[in-house]
């Protein structure tokens, strides 16, 4: 994802960047709820957060629902970033991107 994104920064694709990592998250989302494969273990991720139950019974295999609440907050943001995934929202494009090539 580094490459890919460092070759389109010379680009102004700000708005595209961060639509994208948008979706690379909610994929991975999809993928661990595939993973965690009962609901039962997304709720033991929600208390291991802190949150109160009871919580609401999802279907662990639907692209829908990796963008229910409960993924969201079981999986954040920061939590891919803590697991390694480059965060592509925050590259420099356009023309800071093309200066700092220059330098």
């Amino acid at each position: 994802m580094r490459g890919f994104v460092n070759y389109f920064s010379i680009a102004n694709c700000k708005r595209e960047l961060k639509a994208l990592a948008g979706w690379i998250r909610r994929r991975l989302r999809a993928i661990q709820l595939r993973l965690w494969k009962k609901p039962s273990r997304l709720h033991r991720r929600l208390k291991q957060l802190g949150k109160k139950p009871p919580f609401k019974f999802i279907k662990m295999n639907s692209w829908r629902n990796s963008l229910s609440p409960l993924s969201c907050v079981s999986m954040p943001n920061q939590w891919f970033e803590e697991l390694g995934l480059y965060p592509i929202e925050k590259v420099n494009t356009g023309w800071l991107a093309l200066s700092a090539f220059r330098k």
